[in-house]
């Protein structure tokens, strides 16, 4: 998973997934980070974004990254929903290069991986 810029599974903190008007649908986190914060910043970001599409009539988004003092929030559209990845950075620099590649990697790990993975636990 490494590839392409990909995190390690260990370095994902959380997941949550959000449908396409911003409401939390499942949230996972893992026992490294229990706090449940970060979703708040989500939830607050998607707000605002159906708030100027509304407004200033401006595209979907794609995706959206949001630098924490724990790592990276990234947030991707995959078809109908928003997936939300809390990751740990390891430098304090590191900064994920969002991509196709890395968008249908995402919306896929949450399909396939974090519902049976046992690094993660629903909340």
């Amino acid at each position: 998973m490494k590839s392409l810029g990909l995190p390690d599974i260990e370095q994902i903190l959380g997941l949550a997934v959000f449908d396409s008007a911003g409401l939390p649908q499942d949230c996972f986190i893992t026992l490294q980070h229990d706090d449940m914060e970060w979703i708040r910043l989500v939830l607050q970001l998607l707000g605002l974004q159906q708030l100027m599409m509304s407004a200033m009539e401006l595209p979907d988004l794609r995706h959206a990254v949001i630098r924490t003092k724990v790592g990276n929030i990234v947030v991707i559209c995959c078809k109908q929903r928003y997936v939300a990845l809390l990751i740990k950075r390891v430098l304090p620099q590191e900064y994920p290069q969002i991509d196709k590649t890395w968008i249908d990697w995402v919306c896929e790990f949450e399909a396939e991986v974090v519902r049976t993975h046992p690094n993660f636990k629903g909340v």
